[in-house]
């Protein structure tokens, strides 16, 4: 009865009992193992020493051992337990096929352990290849986890960070996260957006680790601005220019055209009142004219042009493919826009206002571009001058703004680096969370952050001719 352990799925010290048994249940087709133990007994007692052991109990139970297509193995394993007389310690037959805090063996939990290694199938999809449920899987998947990530410390030093917070929990809880602007490895994720969590992150790290980072992006968080001055004020603040223009853009361009609308909608209802049809049916005209607009308002000149050039070239393939010959247009199919810059051009000349903020935003976005720290701040010193001269109310507070983190903003010029791989990183963290439909254990979150950034670790490199003190 020894047949199944001279086979390649051999299990060490183990010999059959009896035939197999083979039956259905929802549709898998289950195959049970039945045999027994053969290691010795053991000499003496581990804890006391003492040689008097005697057989107290036999035991048995099912290990799942091998999943394949719509089949399972199960393993169904007697054992003995002796009990020392001297200082009562139960001792177990030594199962060395058995994984350890487990009812599976080794062989199966290799095989759950590969599945999980591709990174690209669910939990949920592995628990249905190995006929087992979801959360033995998370366990096994979060132990291969703190075994791979060891103490999650970084292998090898970084040059330039970037720092953000993202979305943890509803109701405004938040988690910062910091990774290597080189390579996307996440460096540092912990609960919570406050200057203590990169106080944390530098004491994780240690000193000889931050002496050799140059600069570190970030939106324009006070506190960790704070926490990099009071610690290691060698390194340079650079503030993320794709953030700057997204304020001005937000809170300048944004609010006035939302402002100009609402002055409008007052005074159609007071045309309205005084019914005034004339008046009614112009401002009717400019209010939906604003509506809507912000998209153009918010793109440079050379986009609308390529989206009205593309607009026009696909019209033109429906008209030639479709309308000459009388046909109606596919399902889903339909003209679109090409007078997105006749829309702007609208807007703009309808308040003197927007034309000004927008032209300075385009001004504001050619100062990024800058190599040299002197003449970018040269360049940011003439704004400033142009748009506070403005006497615009949203400009102004947005000078203020910059006047107040001046010296981060034009660092850029001396470390041209920006959080956009941390937005990406951001964007992956966005992507685990919704293949797994949430986490409830953070730290298991957290790992697979951790290995999702290591997968496909970047070579990014900004080149040195554009760092000058």
């Amino acid at each position: 009865m020894s047949y199944y352990s001279n086979t390649f799925l051999a299990l060490p010290e183990f010999i059959t009992t009896c035939e197999s048994k083979t039956k259905i249940i929802r549709g898998i087709e289950i195959t049970t193992i039945f045999g027994k133990m053969t290691s010795m007994r053991p000499c003496s007692c581990p804890v006391c020493g003492s040689k008097f052991l005697h057989t107290h109990q036999q035991h048995r139970f099912k290990l799942k051992h091998l999943a394949v297509g719509n089949a399972l193995m199960l393993i169904d394993v007697t054992y003995l337990r002796w009990l020392c007389n001297r200082c009562g310690k139960l001792i177990n037959q030594p199962i060395p096929f058995k994984q350890k805090g487990h009812f599976i063996t080794k062989t199966y939990f290799r095989q759950m352990i590969g599945l999980l290694e591709r990174g690209n199938v669910s939990l949920q999809h592995v628990a249905q290849i190995m006929h087992t449920n979801k959360n033995l899987v998370r366990e096994i998947d979060k132990q291969r986890l703190i075994q791979k990530a060891g103490d999650l410390k970084p292998t090898h030093y970084s040059h330039f960070i970037g720092v953000d917070e993202f979305s943890l929990h509803k109701r405004h809880r938040y988690a910062t996260i910091v990774i290597d602007l080189e390579t996307g490895e996440s460096l540092f994720v912990e609960e919570g957006n406050s200057e203590w969590q990169l106080h944390h992150f530098f004491n994780f790290v240690g000193r000889s680790f931050m002496r050799h980072v140059k600069a570190i992006a970030m939106d324009m968080n006070a506190q960790y601005a704070s926490a990099i001055r009071n610690r290691y004020p060698h390194i340079k603040i650079v503030y993320d220019h794709f953030h700057i223009i997204k304020n001005y853009n937000d809170r300048v361009i944004s609010e006035l055209r939302k402002a100009e609308q609402r002055r409008l909608m007052e005074a159609l209802e007071q045309a309205q009142k005084e019914k005034d049809k004339d008046l009614v049916g112009e401002i009717t005209k400019e209010y939906k004219m604003f509506k809507n607009s912000r998209f153009v308002l918010l793109s440079n000149r050379k986009t609308l042009e390529a989206k009205d050039a593309a607009a026009k070239e696909h019209n033109k393939y429906l008209a030639e493919q479709f309308e000459k010959k009388g046909l109606p247009l596919p399902p889903g199919e339909r003209k679109w826009s090409t007078n997105n810059l006749q829309r702007l051009e609208g807007v703009l000349n309808a308040n003197e206002n927007l034309q000004t903020v927008y032209v300075l935003a385009e001004m504001l976005k050619l100062s990024f571009g800058c190599e040299d720290v002197n003449e970018f701040k040269s360049s940011l010193d003439k704004w400033l001058k142009i748009a506070l001269k403005a006497k615009i109310p949203e400009l102004s507070k947005f000078c203020k703004m910059v006047e107040k983190h001046y010296q981060g903003i034009t660092n850029h010029a001396i470390y041209p680096i920006s959080n956009g791989p941390l937005e990406g990183t951001n964007n992956l963290i966005k992507t685990i969370r919704r293949q797994a439909f949430g986490y409830r254990d953070q730290q298991y979150f957290f790992l697979k952050i951790w290995e999702a950034t290591r997968k496909n670790p970047k070579t990014r490199f900004y080149t040195s001719h554009r760092f000058r003190a």
